[in-house]
């Protein structure tokens, strides 16, 4: 990520903002297990994982609802890492994999380096909070009938870069359609934690009752990004493959950061930093969703996301994202064109915004800019249409 510019509005992460980190809390539990098991933890350790923070992430997770032995979990160096050794153990050049349209640009690196084909599948952005919103389920059982398709990759909370869900029911027809082609599901559930408002939905992990959904998971949006501390749920069979690709890789992830995110996540403190960010989010994405009704011109339209870190902007036909980055840019405004998340067929006229490490202020702020950027572009079309009409009646 290159270096923004002083004084930037920049809605191009969607990641913590760092003048939240609980430093003191943080460093609290990293002396203690310096003091307690320093040695231990900087010697190496097992492939996959601190068993501490196992034991840790199978509590939390079984007080969501999910059961999950240890042997089905690996601790990973995050999500990115958890899609490459998943390439590593299940791909071969050439093969097929089905992926939401637009994606996560880091799976589409990983799978591209991987020399497969990626298959897209169209995300509705719906606009209503009662509409339906995700990937689209018709389209995609087409891509499965018409291809042999060794994974599909998809993102039921939150999914970035347009922010949508998918509601339950169709999250049970996902299971059932991906159970008819014998496709496993690998569930990106990063974003799965912040939900800022409505009720929370099962995770396609958690409904799964064939064994066939694969859950990758991390800390980096609810605590430290940096620390590069992630895990993967699966089959005993798939987490043991996994491990022994992740052996050749890097042996193991960081056994201090592992073991101190253990301690951050026994003494509550990761529970408690949660909550307080979320409240947070919530009046940062409100904020954002009244500058857009407030400043964005007619003919644009944007997802209502009940969570996550971006909101999706869909600006009016004809308009180029990327142009009007250039404007803004120079009126110290920056954002994410949508044409990067796309695997195929980008849509020029859309753009990610990121509202979780923005003050409301700036926020309020930089989308007026982009409001009045987007009028100017607007009132340029309009003398140029009406320029053109009238050479066109001069020549009749």
């Amino acid at each position: 990520m290159p270096d923004i510019p002083p004084g930037t509005i920049a809605f191009t992460v969607a990641r913590p903002p760092e003048e939240f980190f609980p430093l003191e809390e943080f460093r609290r539990c990293c002396n203690s297990i310096l003091r307690s098991e320093g040695r231990k933890v900087l010697s190496l350790g097992s492939t996959d994982g601190y068993e501490p923070l196992k034991r840790a992430l199978i509590e939390m997770l079984r007080e969501e609802g999910m059961n999950v032995r240890n042997e089905q979990l690996l601790i990973t160096d995050g999500c990115q890492q958890a899609i490459d050794l998943l390439c590593k153990a299940f791909l071969r050049p050439g093969d097929s994999v089905a992926i939401e349209n637009p994606a996560y640009p880091g799976a589409i690196s990983i799978l591209s380096s991987a020399r497969v084909r990626m298959l897209g599948v169209n995300v509705e952005a719906s606009n209503s909070r009662t509409g339906y919103a995700g990937i689209d389920l018709d389209a995609l059982e087409t891509v499965l009938m018409q291809n042999r398709v060794k994974f599909l990759l998809v993102t039921g909370d939150f999914h970035n870069p347009t922010g949508t869900s998918l509601p339950l029911a169709e999250r049970r027809r996902l299971l059932e359609i991906a159970a008819r082609y014998q496709v496993p599901i690998v569930e990106d559930s990063i974003f799965g934690r912040l939900r800022l408002r409505g009720n929370a939905v099962p995770s396609l992990k958690s409904l799964d009752r064939a064994g066939n959904v694969i859950q990758i998971d991390s800390f980096s949006k609810t605590a430290f990004p940096g620390l590069r501390v992630g895990w993967c749920i699966g089959a005993e069979s798939v987490i043991e493959r996994l491990r022994l690709i992740k052996q050749a890789t890097d042996l193991h992830t960081d056994q201090l950061a592992q073991a101190s995110l253990a301690e951050f996540v026994r003494r509550g403190f990761l529970a408690r930093h949660n909550a307080k960010m979320k409240k947070v989010y919530l009046s940062r994405l409100e904020a954002m969703e009244e500058a857009l009704e407030k400043h964005m011109p007619e003919g644009t339209s944007w997802t209502r996301p009940d969570g996550g870190m971006s909101i999706w902007v869909t600006l009016p036909p004809g308009f180029d994202a990327a142009e009007l980055l250039i404007h803004v840019r120079e009126r110290g405004v920056l954002f994410v064109p949508g044409r990067y998340f796309y695997v195929q067929n980008p849509q020029p006229n859309t753009l990610r915004l990121g509202f979780a490490s923005l003050e409301e202020k700036l926020i309020a702020r930089g989308i007026e800019t982009l409001g009045e950027q987007l009028d100017v572009e607007f009132r340029k079309r309009q003398r140029g249409a009406r320029r053109e009409f009238r050479q066109h009646v001069a020549l009749i």
